[in-house]
């Protein structure tokens, strides 16, 4: 088991701020940019509705959370789906891709800082933002000259403007070592005594609806005898934990591409201020 980490919606809009601040502020193309410092992303819970109990004997809380344990800890690759509350208009980011960044795809979605794309392909960060992303890119430090050249554009940013560490938010895999770990007090609240199981459905599928001693901390789990994680629900999460997530697609192999024509910004001309597509 691994050392306690914070379930967070994955801190996308702080992630991007440490890559992009030094990326964009060392472009030639005349204008230089810092993404938005606020935190933001997390994770949407898909739609379940009660199903009638079943005659079939059910697993205690304990041992169904035990067993969804060690599928969730052998997981390579998968989706999630989330939002860091129980609304629709709360941020989104959808995140695709193995667990340990490369590769992976992220797609936020945002009210207050706009949307945008960002993809990592082995030390290749790709991004992508609206003109909202933009704006409140300027926003966020006026001092910044403008960047709105870059909406709707890909821009490819150099890995030698950052250290290997500076990716780490972008990684889903402490979401799981969390959950993992059987000290941190946001998972053993299911592996109480006190902690309950009833039959579900997640969007059709069977499942287990195991609820924590706390009463907030509430996973779904495939019935089907894999325990896959469908779903949580988090009444009271913490400043940079989920309030709702979806999981799926456990342990596909995803293909994610580079984007063609992307704006190539450790490649730029000083002397011309011209950038290469790349």
């Amino acid at each position: 088991m691994t050392t306690t980490a914070p379930l967070r919606p994955l801190s996308v809009a702080s992630a991007v701020t440490a890559l992009l601040a030094v990326t964009l502020s060392g472009c030639t193309m005349g204008s230089d940019a810092a993404a938005p410092s606020r935190s933001g992303a997390a994770t949407p819970a898909s739609s379940s509705s009660s199903s009638s109990s079943s005659s079939t004997t059910l697993p205690s809380a304990t041992a169904a959370w035990s067993k969804t344990q060690d599928h969730i800890d052998a997981y390579t690759s998968l989706r999630v789906d989330g939002r860091d509350a129980m609304d629709e208009e709360s941020p989104r980011a959808i995140i695709t891709g193995d667990l340990d960044t490369d590769p992976s795809d992220i797609v936020f979605t945002s009210d207050e800082i706009g949307n945008f794309t960002l993809r990592r392909i082995g030390s290749d960060i790709y991004l992508k933002g609206d003109d909202a992303y933009w704006k409140a890119v300027a926003e966020d430090d006026p001092t910044l000259p403008d960047a709105s050249s870059l909406a709707d554009r890909w821009v490819k940013a150099p890995a030698s403007t950052w250290e290997d560490n500076d990716l780490d938010d972008l990684s889903i895999k402490p979401i799981f070592d969390a959950m993992t770990d059987d000290s941190d007090p946001k998972w053993k609240t299911l592996a109480s005594d006190d902690a309950e199981l009833t039959r579900d459905t997640v969007d059709g599928v069977d499942a287990y609806k195991i609820t924590g001693a706390d009463g907030d901390t509430v996973v779904w789990a495939s019935a089907d005898g894999k325990y896959n994680l469908l779903k949580i629900e988090d009444a009271s999460p913490g400043e940079d934990e989920f309030a709702l997530a979806s999981f799926s697609r456990w342990n596909e192999k995803f293909e994610v591409t580079a984007p063609k024509g992307a704006l190539d910004l450790g490649s730029a001309d000083p002397e011309s201020g011209t950038e290469k597509t790349t």
